[in-house]
């Protein structure tokens, strides 16, 4: 059971557009498509289950995440 003091806590959404997880689940490829290049924060019980974030800003984070860290792709 989470502390008393953390209940009420509010998390940082690091999304501009939400959908539930029912709804993305029915179209993943719509909504992506109509997220135009976002990030979707899909929802579960109005908390952040998980972030669906398109191919090319994952392939851009991973390149930049290797290049922090020194290395290249293998």
């Amino acid at each position: 059971m989470p502390s008393p003091r953390h209940a009420n806590r509010i998390a940082t959404m690091r999304a501009r557009r939400t959908l539930s997880v029912t709804d993305f689940r029915k179209n993943p490829s719509r909504h992506m498509a109509d997220a135009m290049g976002d990030t979707l924060a899909v929802l579960s019980r109005n908390r952040v289950e998980f972030y669906a974030v398109p191919p090319t800003l994952f392939e851009a984070l991973i390149d930049r995440i290797e290049a922090l860290e020194g290395g290249g792709r293998r």
